[in-house]
């Protein structure tokens, strides 16, 4: 069944406003339509349908999408189940190709991805690049048998063929993720099993060993009846009971992390799987949270010092907050993460670190320079009135009028008129705050309102060099239409996941560049992103004393601002 036909024929006969509109309703307000909420209790609409686009989004829980995925919401079905539902609206006729799902024993799938490990493993012993790229990382023998590590080879076909041999149905086979007609899903990549809390296999993670610009680093299993990525935590099987003793959990960011954390004794550490753990994803946060909920309520989590690091910080309080978490934050030093850090210092100078971890509080006033401290301030506020621990709320403000000299009477009064006058539209304003980099976003919007510039931005930019991992990823596959011809907003929003359609339909829905600007936005983005890539070279120069290539640099700067400006 070629999905991309059935898609393309549903949309062209059904309009979202007349699909959305059987399940809830909706009043015309401009352009777009609007509702209360389907997916979270609210009493201000803040759901919205885009007719022109065809798109919805929730500025309240962040759900978005196209006509499918809000059907898999509502209906609480498969990507396949809503497109059976649809095309039935539809007056097609459609026979899901991964009807083998719905009948087939989860057993079944357990045992493919069981059958799956014992191969990737295998695979590890007769591979010395495989078993050199694990040692360079500093991932001892027993810790490889610990996690039990994997790897896949360069072969198109191996796992299919291993699965086969094995009497496995090939419809089955293709359906688990694992293998695309016929094609493994994971080539040339370390393999990383994700097992769920009864220690049974359900995905892998798995990790480029030779540089590639036009390969991701990391890629999960796509999700599969038994896994969903943005539902689970790494390491959580091995680290569940070590958090129970110790009473509290250490969140990082990347597989590598958990495991070197591991290996040098901190078990009780974790790391969330394609979800970050931040109040956009809301919905996908409450469930990983509510898991680990049953262990601890005490959150340690450690980034990276520089500035995106203390911002991802910032990023998680509001939904650990909500999650009713105390929480702690490690930051350590710029261009360190975990697994590195173990490798250069190790245990007793990580130990240390831990030991100095920082209150959210700590965390504002190290974010902010005290001519912003006020806007951090209310910022925080904003996070504070998320927090459904009131006893930790109190003890937070006495710790902020403490070391801010704000009077605690003052900070209550303000926190309280936030929590009255919270609305979707406020919620909107203060999480604008937390976006990553304008530019990339403003291109990736003008990207979806004018696509007759896509050639020029992508002859423009560099992609692997953006900042937002959500945005990048998006540009590749906007990249990737864009060389067949083939960009829609249709066909790209086929190959995104939900959390990206959310974002994208967020986006469009917020959209405000008009045609008369839309130029001089676009030239002006592109030059602060080219500025921004050369003066981090610069800066990386610079520190080598390099000063021939120094002032090669600088010229390139130059004349970056000259044509421009030109």
């Amino acid at each position: 069944m070629n999905y991309q036909k059935i898609l393309e024929e549903i949309k062209n006969r059904l309009d979202i406003v007349d699909v959305i509109s059987e399940y809830i309703d909706l009043k015309k307000t401009g352009q777009n339509y609007k509702s209360l909420c389907p997916f979270h209790p609210e009493k201000t609409p803040s759901f919205f349908v885009n007719p022109s686009k065809q798109i919805f989004h929730c500025f309240g829980c962040g759900k978005g999408g196209d006509i499918i995925t809000f059907v898999m919401e509502y209906e609480k079905v498969s990507f396949s189940e809503a497109i059976s539902i649809l095309a039935k609206k539809a007056g097609l006729e459609f026979e899901p190709s991964e009807k083998s799902f719905s009948y087939a024993s989860k057993e079944k799938l357990y045992e493919i991805y069981e059958q799956a490990l014992h191969y990737y493993i295998s695979q590890l012993k007769n591979s010395e690049k495989a078993k050199q790229y694990l040692k360079s990382r500093g991932i001892n023998e027993q810790t490889v048998e610990i996690f039990k590590i994997g790897y896949a080879s360069e072969e198109r076909n191996s796992l299919y063929n291993f699965l086969k041999e094995k009497g496995f149905d090939e419809s089955l086979i293709n359906s688990s993720g694992l293998v695309n007609n016929s094609y493994d899903f994971f080539r040339n990549r370390i393999i990383i099993p994700i097992q769920d809390l009864t220690g049974r296999v359900i995905g892998f993670g798995g990790r480029l060993i030779e540089r590639a610009v036009e390969l991701p680093k990391y890629i999960n299993s796509p999700d599969t009846p038994i896994f969903k990525k943005g539902e689970n935590l790494f390491g959580f099987w091995h680290a569940k009971q070590y958090i129970r003793e110790k009473g509290y959990v250490i969140v990082v960011e990347g597989y590598m992390d958990v495991i070197l954390c591991h290996q040098y004794g901190f078990k009780n550490t974790v790391a969330p799987l394609g979800t970050a753990l931040t109040q956009e994803q809301l919905e996908k946060t409450k469930r990983i949270l509510n898991n680990l909920k049953k262990f601890t309520n005490k959150i340690l989590l450690i980034f990276d010092g520089d500035e995106a690091g203390i911002l991802a910080a910032q990023r998680s309080l509001m939904s650990l907050f909500n999650g009713g978490f105390i929480v702690k934050i490690v930051l350590l030093p710029e261009k360190e993460d975990p697994a590195s850090f173990l490798q250069k210092y190790g245990e007793k100078a990580f130990k240390n670190y831990l030991s100095k971890a920082l209150s959210p509080v700590d965390l504002i006033i190290k974010s902010y320079p005290q001519k912003k401290l006020n806007e951090g301030i209310r910022n925080f506020l904003n996070m504070l009135s998320y927090l459904k621990d009131l006893i930790y709320r109190d003890e937070l403000l006495k710790e902020l009028s403490e070391k801010t000299g704000i009077n605690e009477i003052t900070l209550r009064e303000e926190l309280k008129q936030i929590i009255s006058n919270k609305t979707s539209k406020k919620e909107r304003i203060d999480l604008k705050a937390y976006s990553g980099s304008k530019e990339e976003e403003i291109l990736l919007r003008i990207v979806l309102s004018y696509p007759e510039k896509i050639n020029y931005i992508l002859e423009k930019v560099k992609i692997e060099d953006f900042e937002i991992q959500s945005i990048r990823n998006i540009f590749l596959k906007i990249q990737e239409l864009q060389r067949n011809s083939e960009f829609s907003l249709n066909k790209l929003l086929t190959m995104l996941d939900e959390e990206e359609k959310a974002f994208i339909s967020k986006l469009i829905m917020t959209s405000e560049i008009d045609e008369e600007s839309v130029i001089q936005n676009m030239k002006d983005c592109i030059k602060k992103l080219a500025l921004k890539s050369i003066d981090k070279k610069i800066k990386e120069v610079a520190k080598l004393g390099d000063e021939k290539n120094l002032n090669e640099l600088i010229k390139i700067r130059k004349s970056i601002i000259r044509n421009y400006n030109g």
